[in-house]
C-alpha cells in the first residue's frame, strides 16, 4: 500500500507541475542540496505511519464450511486496518527561486485536491472511495525535532498526511487449528474436568528464520517425555494429553541447526508457539 501510496502521489505532482516526469521525484531521506546539473527535483518522504484514530475497525470474520467429508478449513477475512500515513515534501533546485516556485505549484495542486480521488489512484488503492487527505505547514510532530532526526537543516517543506487502508489477504486456517477449536467447543460444552487431558495442550507452527516459510518434517520431542511429533507442510505440528507446566522442545530438521525452546502451559486453553530455525548454511558463512 506505500509504494502504491507514492506512485499515486508522483503521478499528480508529475502531471501538474513543472516536472516532466515522475523520475524527477526522489522517494529517499531527504539530504544535502542537489548538484546544480540535476534540475528541480521533488522529494517525497515518509517520516511516520500511525493508527487512525478516525476510522473505526469491525475486526475480523470467520467463515467455517462443512462438506460431507467433515469439518473443512475455514476462511478468515479481516477488515482493512487505516493507518495515517504522514510525509514530508520538500523541492531542489539549482536556485532558491526555483525551489520556491516548485513547492508552490505542489501546494496550489495538492490544495485542489484536499483527498485522493478514486479515479488517480492505482489499482491497489481502489475500492475504499476517496482516501482522506490534509496538507499543512506544519507536521503532527513538532517540527525542529523532526528535521534534527532527519539530520537535515530546516528548510521550506509541506507536511502531507493520507488515510490508507492496509487489508491482510483471505487465509484459510490448516485443519489444526480447526481441531483445536472444535475441540476447546467440545470442552465448553462438556463443562467438566473429564475432557481437559483430552485437549490440543500445545500447537506450533516451524519457519525458516530468513526466509520465513514453514519447515517440514522437522522432528519435534517433549524432553523428559516419550512424545513426539512432526511438522507438515505448512510447518504445523502439536501434542495432546499434557499437564499445565513448562516443557522444553527440541526441534531436528535437516539442513537446519537443531533447536531448543521452552513453552509454558499455564491455563487449560492451548498454547500456540511459533518457532524460528536457522538454515545450517547460515551458520557456515558467519563461521567462515
Amino acid at each position: 500500500m506505500l509504494v502504491s501510496l507514492l506512485h499515486t502521489l508522483a503521478s499528480i505532482l508529475a502531471g501538474g507541475t513543472s516536472l516532466i516526469s515522475t523520475e524527477q521525484i526522489d522517494f529517499s531521506r531527504p539530504g544535502s542540496r542537489r548538484d546544480e546539473s540535476t534540475g528541480p527535483t521533488l522529494n517525497l518522504y515518509f517520516y511516520d505511519i500511525r493508527e487512525s484514530k478516525q476510522v473505526q475497525h469491525s475486526g475480523r470474520q470467520v467463515e467455517r464450511k462443512f462438506a460431507q467429508s467433515g469439518l473443512q478449513p475455514a476462511t478468515v477475512t479481516w477488515s482493512p486496518s487505516w493507518f495515517d500515513v504522514s510525509l514530508i515534501l520538500t523541492a531542489w533546485d539549482s536556485t532558491t527561486l526555483g525551489e520556491h516556485r516548485l513547492l508552490t505549484e505542489a501546494l496550489t495542486l495538492l490544495l485542489r485536491h484536499r483527498s485522493l480521488r478514486e479515479e488517480f489512484l492505482t489499482p491497489e488503492l481502489c475500492g475504499y472511495g476517496n482516501l482522506s487527505m490534509t496538507v499543512s505547514v506544519e507536521p503532527p510532530v513538532e517540527v525542529g525535532s523532526l528535521w534534527s532526526a532527519l539530520t537535515v537543516p530546516l528548510r521550506p517543506a509541506l507536511y502531507l498526511t493520507v488515510t490508507v487502508p492496509f487489508e491482510p489477504q483471505k487465509t484459510s486456517i490448516p485443519l489444526v487449528w480447526e481441531r483445536i477449536m472444535s475441540v476447546y467447543d467440545q470442552l465448553q460444552k462438556n463443562g467438566n474436568g473429564k475432557v481437559s487431558t483430552k485437549r490440543v495442550a500445545i500447537a506450533g507452527i516451524v519457519k525458516n528464520a530468513i526466509t520465513q516459510q514453514p519447515v517440514a518434517d522437522t522432528e519435534i520431542n517433549i524432553r523428559g517425555a516419550e512424545k513426539s511429533a512432526t511438522s507438515d507442510k505448512e510447518g504445523l505440528f502439536f501434542f495432546e494429553d499434557l499437564r499445565l507446566g513448562n516443557y522444553v522442545l527440541t526441534l531436528k530438521c535437516i539442513d537446519y541447526e537443531p533447536q531448543v525452546c521452552n513453552v509454558l502451559i499455564d491455563s487449560q486453553n492451548y498454547t500456540v508457539k511459533e518457532i524460528l530455525l536457522t538454515p545450517a548454511s547460515v551458520i557456515q558463512n558467519r563461521q567462515n
